[in-house]
């Protein structure tokens, strides 16, 4: 049987995925809702996740989340049938790595806090209506497992983790997203098995365009079961 992973981004849960996800698995990242802290690299938080995974399966990633999701697809090729990334850097824009206080080592005092990152993406977020329920998650964080997040987030590169993403590959970008840009739009073109789609949104995707990016998920997961 071949199963849907949904992986979640920074200061979120497995339960924030909704009629997206009625059926899959919805793991928590390690430091987020039950699960414990497992290192503050995206490699780690990959690593932390592999027992879970069923022999054969698609997965389907946001932000951190999709990064975890493209090192785990990375790592098991032969198991990963699909793969889907919602608006994920291949990397952060210079200038954010500074305005977290991430340089080559993290200084944990410069960072904002979940509380202070959850006003950010509750303001950032354009369904009104999710805006609570993002802040309250986010705010209910545990300081040292958002702080692993920010790091992890900070340091991941996966240009080289491109040619090893092989399978058929959606990548939903937010044409207004901060996150990503021209870098992303080339290179998930360039996959072999590779649909981009520029969505009209920002980062939150999943929050601001469910109407939109959901059919197409659904239509790409069933084409490649």
């Amino acid at each position: 049987m071949s199963e849907t992973v949904w992986i979640h981004g920074t200061g979120l849960n497995g339960l924030r995925w909704g009629p997206q996800a009625e059926t899959g698995l919805w793991p928590d990242l390690p430091g987020h809702g039950a699960a414990p802290r497992a290192g503050d690299t995206v490699a780690a938080y990959a690593k932390a996740l592999v027992p879970g995974l069923p022999p054969r399966f698609a997965i389907v990633g946001h932000s951190l989340g999709g990064m975890v999701a493209m090192a785990l697809a990375a790592r098991a090729p032969d198991r990963c049938r699909a793969l889907i990334l919602i608006d994920v850097p291949l990397s952060l824009p210079d200038w954010m790595p500074k305005r977290l206080g991430v340089w080559t080592a993290p200084v944990f005092s410069r960072f904002p806090g979940p509380r202070g990152f959850a006003r950010m993406m509750a303001r950032r977020t354009e369904n009104v209506t999710a805006r609570p329920a993002i802040r309250d998650r986010i705010e209910a964080m545990d300081r040292g497992g958002f702080q692993d997040a920010m790091v992890a987030t900070a340091r991941f590169d996966g240009r080289p983790l491109l040619p090893k993403l092989t399978m058929p590959v959606l990548s939903l970008l937010g044409r207004d997203s901060m996150l990503t840009g021209q870098m992303e739009r080339h290179a998930y073109a360039a996959l072999p098995k590779a649909e981009l789609v520029e969505i009209e949104a920002g980062h939150m995707l999943p929050f601001d365009a469910a109407e939109t990016i959901d059919p197409m998920m659904t239509r790409f997961l069933e084409m490649h079961r």
